[in-house]
């Protein structure tokens, strides 16, 4: 029961995750692409790459902190 619950609130916290952080992060975890890939087809550098996915980790962990 707990562990749905937890899935709800990791799919919320996904959600409210903004549109390029959100693209960022479900490729690079999802879809297991690499950084660099992920650059290329965003047409952005791999710093920004690597910007998006790390403010979505520091928002998912607040969020998560939260539900506990």
């Amino acid at each position: 029961m707990e562990e749905d619950q937890f899935k709800v609130k990791l799919q919320k916290a996904i959600a409210g995750l903004s549109e390029a952080q959100r693209t960022a992060f479900l490729m690079h975890r999802i879809d297991g692409k690499k950084y660099y890939e992920i650059a290329e087809i965003l047409d952005i550098s791999v710093k920004a790459v690597e910007k998006r996915i790390h403010g979505a980790l520091l928002q998912l962990r607040k969020e998560i902190e939260n539900f506990r």
